[in-house]
């Protein structure tokens, strides 16, 4: 932020994933950005932060998620969503009850078929999934230890309560202003 920014957004500012594969593994933010996030491809799993006080998915303007397979798994304190920018769907869900650093987080669809599995490194609360297999208006089945839920996906970006800042699918408490999307 620097003298007085806060949380307005750096349109200078820009996290850009293309492809690879990105383990994280935070103490405190996850993938954290003071402008934009822009995940088009590769596999992407974030497993903490254990403290309310910091967020998996980090930013003050927008997080676009075009492509790739997304796991981020922290607290629920700060938790986000990406953007109703989006063009690939996700889901943000925040558990009843915390699950143990190893447990494993499943995605599966109607079928059984799975369409993500991860296990985070550290207990988390909060989960934030994005695939290319996700579709709307289909119904998805997330196991995290012995919380079982079904989660209809209702839009582009679906989540169940809060997000932490902003509310559900908003970085931050302002947009910003100009800036481009990478190439």
């Amino acid at each position: 932020g620097g003298r007085g920014a806060g949380m307005q957004a750096d349109t200078n500012a820009y996290l850009s994933i293309a492809g690879g594969t990105i383990a994280v593994n935070a103490s405190g933010d996850g993938l954290d950005s003071n402008g934009n996030v822009y995940i088009s491809g590769g596999t992407v799993t974030v497993s903490g932060p254990t403290n309310s006080g910091n967020g998996a998915l980090d930013y003050n303007g927008t997080a676009d998620v075009s492509g790739g397979t997304v796991v981020i798994a922290g607290s629920t304190g700060m938790a986000q969503s990406f953007s109703e920018t989006s063009t690939q769907a996700s889901l943000l869900y925040n558990l009843t009850s915390s699950c143990a650093a190893g447990t494993e987080i499943k995605l599966t669809d109607a079928s059984g078929k799975t369409i993500v599995s991860d296990t985070p490194d550290k207990t988390y609360q909060s989960v934030v999934i994005s695939s290319p297999d996700l579709a709307q208006g289909s119904t998805y089945t997330l196991t995290c230890g012995s919380q079982t839920v079904d989660i209809p996906l209702t839009g582009i970006i679906t989540s169940n309560g809060q997000s932490g800042m902003g509310g559900p699918g908003q970085g931050g408490q302002s947009q910003p202003q100009g800036g481009q999307k990478p190439q």
